[in-house]
């Protein structure tokens, strides 16, 4: 399944939200798409090939 550009664009402001600039926000968006790996606290982690870049707090937009 592939995410439509509103979106992505409502999983960018989320990103946003939690204090990162609209370009990092939309690489770690891009890079999360619509499974995200969590750790046990529910914290979204960011890998990029195959590195943790981020660690993000739990993004509503995944919720239900």
């Amino acid at each position: 399944m592939s995410m439509t550009e509103e979106g992505m664009n409502r999983l960018i402001d989320e990103i946003m939200s939690q204090g990162y600039d609209e370009k990092t926000a939309a690489h770690y968006a891009a890079l999360i798409g619509d499974t995200p790996l969590t750790d046990a606290d529910s914290n979204i982690v960011v890998k990029e090939n195959g590195r943790e870049i981020a660690r993000l707090r739990p993004l509503k937009f995944f919720d239900g």
